[in-house]
């Protein structure tokens, strides 16, 4: 086969293999995998890696064109030569390289002469069986092949990008899509979902965005801008009851988790970053104070601020917004002991 059918094959192989695995191949992975497509016919001058090896002539004078390279054996050169690869470019590269070189020799057994494949048994591998259906380099079939080739990449290669799970995701609009994605996002990008569907308790509807604050294995934290902060599941539990719900992303972010402990001090004096989502517990004094805060939250909301129903003076904060729990400021809340984990964001650089 002539090159860019090799490339166009050991692209479409690699886009397969990797999606299939749940892979999402980048650009680089698929280059390598076009290199690697190339890399059999390194046994000839004539051919387009042949060309600028300098021991391709003498390659093909010691074995000849299709034998050696085109086996087993290249392949386990191939897998061994190139293992700094998984050091340099990770594992997924490393791979598509690899897949590269055995959709080569996986193509050309469709050639009239096929290959050696158990090299140096004179045994040629061939597929189709029928002489008649394979295909002659150069031939009016092979630019065929190699149209079709080119028309499922157009179309395949711009999904793979995106996943085939995500692309199922998306369509679908559910709830569990909508976790899995954001589950994916979440240490790169700010997040919104938009969502339509029905208040739980009220019955009225919904159709709006809301800030993921947080990710559960069942369910997202989200807030809708004026501090009230919902948990929306897949199971019965939810806020909203889901009929449609779009990941969306925002801002690329950076996020750096901090524990804090604090004692013996008022609350003021705790250093909260503004853009940070908290959990942890405190253990105060001066509940009087505070009180009306921590009983203003609705009956459908997520209680991202409680206390502990077996120490009342034990406050648990369960991924409380900076806005919302700031307001304990100014309140004269003594702390006498704070465990805090602090998850903060930072715009990403551009």
């Amino acid at each position: 086969m002539i090159s860019v059918t090799h490339i166009s094959f050991g692209v479409l192989l690699t886009e397969f293999i990797f999606t299939s695995l749940g892979i999402e191949p980048n650009t680089s992975a698929l280059a390598l995998s076009g290199i690697g497509a190339l890399l059999p016919d390194i046994d000839t001058p004539k051919s387009a890696i042949g060309k600028i090896c300098p021991f391709s002539k003498a390659i093909e004078q010691r074995y000849g064109h299709r034998q050696v390279t085109h086996s087993w054996i290249f392949i386990l050169i191939s897998l061994t030569l190139f293992i700094p690869l998984i050091f340099f470019l990770g594992v997924f590269k490393y791979s598509a390289l690899i897949i590269g070189v055995i959709s080569h020799i996986m193509l050309d057994m469709a050639n009239i002469s096929g290959v050696p494949f158990f090299y140096p048994s004179p045994s040629r591998f061939v597929f189709p069986e029928n002489k008649s259906s394979r295909i002659e380099v150069n031939s009016k079939r092979e630019y065929i092949f190699l149209a079709i080739l080119i028309i499922i990449l157009t179309i395949t290669t711009p999904l793979s990008f995106i996943g085939y799970k995500s692309l199922f995701y998306r369509l679908s609009q559910t709830t569990y899509g909508a976790i899995e994605e954001t589950k994916k996002f979440s240490d790169d990008y700010l997040i919104k979902v938009k969502i339509k569907g029905i208040w739980q308790e009220s019955q009225m509807p919904v159709d709006d965005e809301f800030w993921v604050l947080a990710i559960l294995d069942e369910g997202l934290i989200i807030e809708n801008g004026q501090n009230k902060i919902y948990l929306v599941t897949y199971k019965a539990h939810s806020a909203i009851i889901i009929n449609k719900i779009n990941v969306i992303l925002d801002k690329g972010i950076k996020k750096q988790v901090l524990t804090k402990h604090y004692s013996y001090c008022l609350f003021d004096q705790i250093e909260i970053p503004a853009s940070s989502i908290i959990s942890g517990f405190i253990f105060y004094e001066g509940y009087e104070n505070i009180k009306d805060i921590l009983w203003s939250f609705d009956e459908n909301e997520y209680k991202v601020m409680r206390i502990d129903p077996h120490q009342a003076n034990k406050l648990i904060l369960s991924y409380c917004p900076a806005s919302l729990l700031n307001r304990l400021k100014d309140k004269s809340l003594y702390v006498s002991f704070a465990d805090l984990t602090i998850t903060k964001f930072e715009e990403a650089e551009k």
